[in-house]
């Protein structure tokens, strides 16, 4: 009679069905990462006082991988609930205005292993839209915030994203849509977006091996093929703002996006003139470095052209006799590799320097659509031993047709100026800076113009340890036949002894991460509250969170890592290792 009675309870249990006390169909808005149907679940009094867990949710008769419970006002990380009481439900799931759907929720008692499934439904709201377009099978969130007051305006977001390889078929069918609510309902805004950098991982030794769990006997799956995208896009945030950017793929009917730009780039090889609406920069055909600058309100030509190669960006650069004094702008054709797409145009050079050969130098230009600024990094990498009067960065020159004065930014936030007219003159500094200046600009008062160096990063360290060689680095403005700015950090020729021959240990590492921006102004002041906008907007970062569906495919549980490499030592079971003899 016992285990008639269990038969006939499970059999109530198994088509038991829980009444709804509420239902939401969500949107990944402000923040959130999913589409989403939240249940609120009323539990029958059959449950008695015991704990379930919730082992599965099947959606329209679908296994679903992404869930999440609540009781008691919070998270139940372990799916475990308290059988009379509420509990929510919370599934990712790409609902459509309109629709029904039906829920299998199948939990177990962890001490009897009595099991129940729960039924209920749903009916999403007629009037919302539901899921974007159905015509791209998949997506992932990226959760996008603010935190630290700034507003930002078409901030470069860049990430980079890794999907299974049969979910992606190409740059063409990705699409980039803002979410923001508008009401009950949403606001869709489709965001021009670059992708590149595609790399596809499908090593077969590894994707053929075998592998079975030693305690279940069933087969292991470590390894899907993969492939992995980069992906720009400009966004706009208010201050402390949240905001979602969905990324939708999996659209092999899709047709390349269309997208209006205002980035141009003309020219062969190195000399490539790029312009937008803010400026126009003509990059030397040897080098690469930039050249020239016209800032397109004013229309006013920024350029040096009085030594040597006469461009603007000088360094990375060493002077270390009996060599001559050697500048990345020295370079004549180094290798180099470019993107260019409707948001944003890349160029990258790395080489040795002219005449040193043990010196490693990388430059990298970044020029974005709708954008006034350019972002440069470099890296300078000494490879071997070296003595040197001089190790810069960051230099930029102008000749003295169009600027007549400079404005630093100190970092308690105050704007000092500097009449050109009472200075010192080359071969002294005009001023010596904290090496964490946030900005200098040099500008005209009278013409209304302006270019400024933003200090968004540098460092200085040795890849084999130890820290690399600097002497008390500092940032500087020289006035001689020009104006320029550099940032130093061994320079005895730059002081009043420079006779000095410093050490430069191998291995030594200097990076720079830096925005430049020509820009018109009508009063000096709004040329400091521009500037901070614009440093503070690019000094901090957003934070950007991916939240990605998990796969089908993709296994249950801990996957386990390999945590030794295959030997032959002959431990006993160990990958490949030899029997002793």
């Amino acid at each position: 009679m016992r285990v008639k009675s269990l038969i006939i309870l499970s059999l109530f249990l198994a088509l038991m069905i829980s009444p709804l006390l509420a239902q939401e169909f969500g949107y990944p808005v402000a923040g959130e990462g999913w589409y989403y149907i939240k249940l609120s679940l009323r539990q029958q009094a059959a449950l008695g006082e015991q704990v379930w867990q919730i082992n599965q949710v099947e959606v329209n008769g679908t296994k679903i991988r992404d869930w999440r419970v609540f009781q008691n006002g919070q998270e139940s990380y372990d799916h475990l609930i308290e059988g009379q009481k509420p509990f929510t439900l919370k599934v990712r799931y790409s609902w459509v205005g309109g629709a029904k759907y039906n829920f299998l929720i199948k939990l177990l008692n962890p001490k009897t292993q009595k099991t129940v499934d729960i039924k209920a439904e749903a009916q999403a709201p007629a009037g919302q839209k539901g899921y974007w377009n159905s015509a791209w099978q998949n997506y992932l969130a990226l959760s996008v915030a603010e935190e630290h007051g700034y507003r930002r305006e078409n901030y470069p977001v860049q990430a980079t994203l890794g999907v299974l390889s049969h979910y992606f078929h190409g740059p063409d069918e990705i699409r980039v849509v803002k979410v923001e609510r508008k009401g009950k309902d949403v606001l869709y805004t489709e965001i021009p977006c670059q992708v590149y950098n595609i790399i596809k991982w499908a090593d077969q030794s590894l994707l053929r091996a075998e592998e079975v769990d030693e305690k279940t006997g069933r087969p292991i799956t470590r390894y899907h093929p993969t492939t992995t995208f980069s992906l720009c896009f400009l966004a706009s945030l208010k201050p402390y703002e949240k905001a979602t950017y969905l990324v939708f793929y999996n659209n092999p009917a899709a047709e390349a996006p269309r997208f209006s730009t205002d980035l141009q780039v003309k020219g062969e090889g190195l000399g490539k003139t790029i312009e937008n609406s803010f400026y126009r920069v003509v990059l030397d055909e040897k080098s690469g470095m930039i050249t020239e600058i016209i800032e397109k309100q004013t229309g006013l030509k920024l350029e040096h052209k009085l030594e040597t190669n006469g461009a603007v960006h000088w360094n990375p650069g060493t002077y270390s006799p009996p060599h001559p004094w050697s500048h990345a702008s020295d370079w004549e054709k180094p290798p180099f590799s470019e993107i260019l797409g409707p948001v944003f145009y890349s160029l990258s050079r790395c080489a040795p320097l002219p005449h040193l050969q043990d010196v490693l130098v990388s430059i990298d230009y970044f020029f974005f659509a709708q954008t006034p600024f350019i972002l440069m990094e470099s890296t300078l990498l000494v490879k071997k031993d070296l003595f040197v009067k001089a190790l810069r960065n960051g230099e930029v020159v102008f000749n003295k047709k169009v600027f007549d004065q400079a404005a630093y930014a100190t970092i308690r936030g105050k704007t000092r100026t500097i009449d050109f007219a009472q200075t010192r003159r080359h071969p002294e500094h005009v001023i010596t800076l904290r090496p964490d200046t946030p900005w200098i600009a040099f500008f005209s008062q009278a013409r209304k113009v302006a270019f400024a160096s933003l200090f968004l990063d540098f460092g200085a360290t040795n890849i084999y340890g130890g820290g690399a060689s600097c002497q008390q680095p500092y940032i500087y403005i020289q006035h001689g036949p020009w104006y320029y700015l550099s940032r130093a950090f061994v320079y005895s020729f730059g002081s009043n002894n420079q006779s000095r021959m410093l050490p430069v240990k191998k291995g030594s590492l200097y990076l720079e991460k830096t925005a430049w921006i020509p820009f018109s102004f009508k009063k000096k002041r709004q040329l400091t509250s521009f500037l901070n906008k614009y440093y503070h907007m690019l000094k901090y970062p957003l934070a950007i969170k991916e939240i990605m569906e998990t796969y089908p495919e993709s296994p249950e549980g801990w996957l386990v890592p390999l945590l030794t490499e295959p030997f032959d030592e002959g431990v006993k079971k160990a990958l490949k290792g030899k029997k002793k003899k």
